[in-house]
Parts: C-alpha cells; structure tokens; sequence
C-alpha cells in the first residue's frame, strides 16, 4: 500500500515525517512538490525590510524529508481520485491513501488594475521585488490593501505595516511617509476575537498607521494611481502593497473536491474528504481546506478556521495517524484539536504571540501577552527549529 501527499509546505511535511514514524517501510510513501525549496512564509515580511536574506528563511526541501520517503519534484496536473491516481509532469501514479496539502494559490488579477499596481510580499520573488523598491522609497502614502478574506497568514498585512513603520522610522523618514491599511474586514485578526483586535489597533494609533475596515475594493487605476471602493471612496496611494485575493490551486477545482466556499470542505477532526465517487481515502489539510467553527462572536456571523502554517502542521500530523489508524485497523489516537498560535511583530525586535483555541464555545478564544523581545526570540526559534527538521515536534510542544 501507499500514500501520496501532494505539497511540500507546512502541512505535507507534517504529514510525511509523522506517517513514516508510524508505519512499516513497505508501506511507500511519496510526497510531491514542484519545489526543490521548504520556505517559512512567516519570514518573508523580513525579507521586505532587509532584516533577513531570503536564505535564511528557507532549505533544501529535501533535507525535511525522513528517509524511506519518496521525493518527487513534479507538477501535480490532475487528480483522479475515481481512478486512485494523481497525474503529473513526471508520469502517473497509483494512489491508496491521498493527502492534498497543496495550499492556496494567489490570483492578482481577480481586482481589476491590481495587478498592475501593487507590489506583494505573499511570495519571495515579490517580497524582494518590494524589498528593492523600498530601497530608493523616500516619502509619500504607503497603502497596505486587503481586497478580499480569505488569506493565508491573517497577521501578516499588520505585521509589515509595522515592521514598515520601524523601518522608515530608522530611516528618519517616517514624517514623510502616510502609512494606511484599508481592508474589507471588519476589524484586524477579527476570528481571533475583539480583544485581540483592539490590541492591535492600538498598536496602530500609537504607531501612526491609519485603518480603514469594512472596504471592498472595486478596482485600481494604475494610471491616476487610486483605488476604488464600491463604497465609492477613493484613495490615492504612492506605494500600493496589496494581500493578493487567493484561490484555490487549479486541479483541486478541476477535481471537483471544493464546496460552494471555493475550499476543500473536511471533516473537522479527521481532515477527511467527503468524496463518495472516490475510490480512495482522501484527507486535505492546510490553506487548501475550509473549516467552520462550532462557535461564533454574532449569531448571524459564521467563523472558519485561518488559514495559517501552524494548522496545516497540525493538520498534517492528524491525517497521518488517521492513515497509520486505517493501516493498521485500529483507532486513531489524535483528532484535530483547532489550537494554534501565531506571532505578530511589531518592531524593535518585539512580538505578540498569540495562542488560540478556535474550537472553543461559545465563540473561539486567543489569549496573549504584551509584545516584548521574548516573543520575538520564540518567533526565531520557531523558524530555526522548522529550518533543521525540528518543526513537527516543536510546533507540538508549545
């Protein structure tokens, strides 16, 4: 028998490394990535401000991966999961057991002009493409724009504005520069809850950032260098640094595994699909999922898991022992539990840490500490131990 886990993020690591440590070697294992690189997203707002090299936030992808599992560096072009077989650019393979970890993609042009206009740090060629633009960036308005939820690592635009106002700051330039976000959520982090929303909102005033929530953004003019809201509200930007609206990866979409949502829907505490046409076991984890919560904050107002790395190494490790269960006709001995933690820095070598429990009832609770640079080491350390192949066992201690 065998499993095939497409992607080598977060969440397909985790599932390689923890399903090789419960079953036999005749059962194969082969993970698929069309990268020969494992890359931490969390460092790539350091990339922006050139507080890191992007090889320090990333690896040889192969060094992550255990012995006695397969590597294959490979498109992944089609999912027949009717079939039990995946289809990619190095040839077709049987399946027995599936895991898709293949993440969200990022679409630019689903706003019109955004593409043309915006720089990004959600990837690491845009992060240093923004990094290089900063670089001759003496004043002016600096726009960070959120046009569309869902979007992986929610801290993430809050993070930069602050990293942003640190880096200008050091520069002497921050007088010069009007650094603003404009959103469509309704407040920052808000599945994280209102305390830690007004936490960083604070944090925002006292750092000069302007924030403007509950925006959905019509289209940008590249030529007048405005965004258009459908509110009718128009904003002049200078820089315009923009969270790309994310979707789903093509052969999910073609795989006809999405929900009316545009994610996997799985179950919540196994990460299986509910695929009755397939002729194998799926399970899914990471971006690529969505996942409702038992809870909510207003009644008419339904929350989803984020979309986050820890969860997907969370998630990952749970769909293994599923799996390793199956193999071995017993029970599984770990459910998904929707705990996670995430850190937002805030500049000065300071962070947040934020430790969430998302199942909780009535409404999921984030509890955390006022940033200090204890925080921002922990964040380091956690980097570091997912960099030397320590991450699944890291990432569970804490």
């Amino acid at each position: 028998m065998n499993t095939i886990i497409l992607g080598g993020g977060f969440g397909g690591l985790a599932a390689a490394q923890t399903l090789r440590s419960l079953l036999p070697n005749k059962h194969t294992i082969t993970l698929i990535s069309k990268s020969s690189h494992f890359l931490v997203g969390a460092g790539k707002t350091w990339i922006v401000t050139a507080n890191r090299r992007a090889a320090e936030i990333m690896c040889d992808l192969k060094s992550l991966i255990p012995r006695n599992v397969d590597f294959l560096q490979a498109e992944v072009q089609r999912i027949s999961s009717s079939k039990a077989e995946v289809v990619t650019s190095a040839g077709t393979l049987r399946v027995d057991f599936l895991v898709i970890a293949l993440g969200a993609d990022l679409k630019m042009s689903a706003v019109p002009g955004l593409a043309e206009s915006a720089y990004s740090f959600y990837t690491l060629d845009e992060a240093v493409r923004l990094g290089e633009m900063l670089d001759g960036f003496e004043a002016g308005d600096v726009v960070l724009l959120i046009p569309q939820t869902p979007f992986k690592c929610p801290p993430a635009p809050y993070e930069a504005a602050f990293l942003l106002n640190s880096m200008f700051m050091n520069r002497g330039i921050r007088d010069r520069v009007r650094l603003s976000i404009h959103t469509v959520e309704p407040a920052p982090m808000p599945t994280a809850g209102v305390e830690m929303s007004v936490v960083i909102r604070d944090l925002m005033e006292k750092c000069n950032i302007a924030y403007y929530p509950g925006n959905q953004t019509k289209s940008v003019d590249p030529a007048k260098k405005i965004i258009l809201f459908q509110n009718g509200r128009e904003v002049h930007y200078d820089l315009l640094i923009a969270v790309p609206p994310h979707e789903a990866p093509r052969v999910v979409r073609e795989a006809g595994l999405l929900n009316q949502t545009g994610w996997i829907p799985v179950d919540p505490k196994t990460l299986k699909v509910d695929a009755p046409e397939s002729a194998v076991p799926i399970f899914a984890v990471g971006d690529v999922t969505v996942l409702p919560l038992p809870g909510r904050y207003k009644a008419d107002a339904p929350l989803v898991l984020p979309k986050a790395g820890v969860f997907a190494a969370s998630q990952g490790v749970v769909a293994a022992h599923q799996i390793a269960a199956a193999v071995l006709g017993k029970p599984s001995p770990m459910d998904f539990d929707g705990k996670g933690f995430c850190y937002i820095e805030v500049g000065g070598n300071k962070a947040i840490k934020g430790e969430g429990s998302f199942f909780d009832l009535p409404h999921p609770v984030m509890k955390r500490r006022a940033p200090d640079e204890a925080q921002f080491r922990d964040k380091l350390e956690w980097v570091k131990s997912w960099l030397e192949g320590r991450g699944v066992g890291e990432s569970h201690r804490r």
